[in-house]
C-alpha cells in the first residue's frame, strides 16, 4: 500500500540526510569548470548530456546535494502522511524540514526566496548556484503553510508568506492584454504557464488569509494570463515565449492543480477551462493508469508525471468542482495511477521508485528531488485516498483530502 512506500521513502531520504542526485545538476560536476565559461550553448549542452546519456552521468559524477524545492515536498509529503505515519513522527519530520529550509532561504528585497543548489542553464538564461527563483519558491511557500495550519508553526507561516511576498515583488512581470506573467528568476523576462499558475496558487492563499498584503490583484493577473494562453483543445503550452509551444504531463498536472486552488481560494476560474483542461490531461494516461510523459501512446512512462498525476486528480476530488465531470472520477483515476506507480516504478529491494521506462527497459536510477520528493508526496496523497472513501463536505484544503 502507499503507506508503506511512503515511509519507506521518508525513511530513505532522512537518512542520506535529504541529499541525492537530481537530474539537472550536471553543472555542478567537477567537469564543468572548464564549460561553464565558455557561455550558454556549451552549459546547456553538458547539462543535457549528463540528463540524458546514464554513462556521462557516471563519469561526471556531480555531488549529491540538498534541495530546497525537494524538503518542501517532503514535507508537504508528512504533512500529508501525519496519518499514515503517526502525529509524533509526522511533527519530528516537519520540524526537522523546516528548520533546513529556513537556513536555504534568501532575503531578497521584500520577502525570501529559494533556488536550486547547483547551477543551470535553461534556453532562455543563466542561473548560478542558489540562484532564487519562482517554482521552487511557490512550491516552498505552499508546504510551509501546510505545516503551519495543521501544527500552528508561526514560523513556517512567516517563511510562508515571505516567499509570497518574494513573488509578488521581487521577479519581473510582463503585463500582457490576457492579464500578467511573472519571470522564472529575478534576471530574466521569461512567460512560462505554469510558473504563473503555481505563484497565483501561493499568492491567492496568501491574500485570503492576509489581504492588507495586497497579493490578490497580481493573483487574478496571472490567473487571467494562465486561462488566456489556454488553447481550443484544452491544453496549455509550456511558455508564451518563442520554442514554448510544446506540452508534456506534469507541466500540464501543475496548472490544472493550481487553478483549482485558486478557484477554491476565491478567484473565477470558468467551468469550461478545467472540463477542456481535464480532458486534456487525460490523454496522458493509459487505462491503467500509466503516466505517459506526452500525450502519445508511444511516450515514455514516467515516475514524475505519475506523481503529479496523483496530485492533481486527488485536488480535483477534494475540491467544490463537482461540475466538471472528470470529478466523478477523480479518486479513482488518482488511485489507479498510483497503484500503476507501484506495480511499474517501485524498487522494493533499495526502497525508491524508478526514473522512467523506455521501451519496455525500466530506467532505476533514482533522482531524490525528482522522483523521490515528488512521489512520497503522491504516497501520502493517495494514502489519504486509500482510508477514505468519503467525499469531502468542505471545500478543498491546503492539505488536499482530510
Amino acid at each position: 500500500m502507499s503507506a508503506d512506500a511512503l515511509a519507506a521513502l521518508l525513511s530513505r531520504a532522512e537518512a542520506g540526510a535529504w541529499a541525492g542526485p537530481d537530474p539537472y545538476d550536471g553543472l555542478a560536476s567537477g567537469f564543468a569548470r572548464t564549460i561553464i565559461p565558455l557561455g550558454k550553448l556549451p552549459r546547456f549542452a553538458f547539462s543535457q548530456i549528463v540528463l540524458r546519456v546514464p554513462l556521462a552521468r557516471t563519469l561526471a559524477q556531480p555531488p549529491p546535494t540538498v534541495n530546497a524545492k525537494g524538503l518542501a515536498l517532503f514535507l508537504g509529503a508528512a504533512v500529508r502522511g501525519r496519518h499514515l505515519l503517526g502525529d509524533e513522527r509526522a511533527r519530528s519530520l516537519c520540524e526537522s524540514l523546516r528548520s533546513q529550509i529556513d537556513r536555504l532561504g534568501m532575503r531578497a528585497g521584500q520577502g525570501v526566496g529559494w533556488g536550486y543548489p547547483f547551477p543551470w542553464q535553461s534556453r532562455s538564461f543563466w542561473a548560478p548556484a542558489g540562484t532564487p527563483n519562482a517554482v521552487v519558491t511557490a512550491t516552498v511557500g505552499w508546504h510551509l503553510l501546510d505545516m503551519a495550519d495543521v501544527f500552528g508553526d508561526e514560523r513556517a507561516r512567516a517563511l510562508g508568506h515571505s516567499a509570497a511576498d518574494y513573488l509578488a515583488h521581487e521577479l519581473n512581470v510582463s503585463r500582457l492584454e490576457g492579464g500578467a506573467a511573472i519571470s522564472y528568476t529575478g534576471s530574466d523576462h521569461t512567460r512560462v504557464v505554469n510558473i504563473s499558475a503555481l505563484a497565483a496558487r501561493l499568492l491567492a492563499r496568501v491574500a485570503n488569509v492576509s489581504p492588507a498584503r495586497g497579493l490578490g490583484a497580481l493573483a487574478e493577473q496571472l490567473v487571467q494570463f494562465t486561462l488566456h494562453q489556454q488553447l481550443a483543445d484544452g491544453s496549455w503550452p509550456y511558455a508564451a515565449d518563442p520554442g514554448g509551444g510544446w506540452e508534456d504531463s506534469f507541466h500540464t498536472g501543475y496548472v490544472l492543480e493550481a487553478l483549482i486552488y485558486v478557484r477554491e481560494n476565491g478567484i473565477q476560474i470558468p467551468d469550461d477551462a478545467l472540463t477542456r483542461g481535464f480532458a486534456a490531461y487525460a490523454r496522458f494516461f493509459d487505462a491503467d493508469g500509466g503516466a505517459r510523459l506526452y500525450a502519445s501512446p508511444a511516450s515514455i512512462f514516467d515516475a514524475h508525471s505519475a506523481a503529479q498525476g496523483i496530485v492533481t486528480y486527488a485536488a480535483l476530488h477534494a475540491s467544490s468542482a463537482r461540475s466538471i465531470p472528470a470529478w466523478k472520477g477523480a479518486r479513482e483515476m488518482a488511485l489507479r495511477i498510483a497503484s500503476w506507480g507501484r506495480e511499474s516504478l517501485w524498487l522494493p529491494s533499495s526502497g525508491h521508485f524508478a526514473y522512467r521506462i523506455r521501451g519496455g527497459r525500466r530506467d532505476e536510477r533514482e533522482f531524490t528531488r525528482w522522483v523521490q520528493a515528488w512521489m512520497a508526496l503522491a504516497m501520502a496523497t493517495a494514502g489519504q485516498l486509500e482510508t477514505s472513501s468519503v467525499v469531502p463536505s468542505e471545500p478543498v484544503s491546503a492539505v488536499g483530502v482530510a
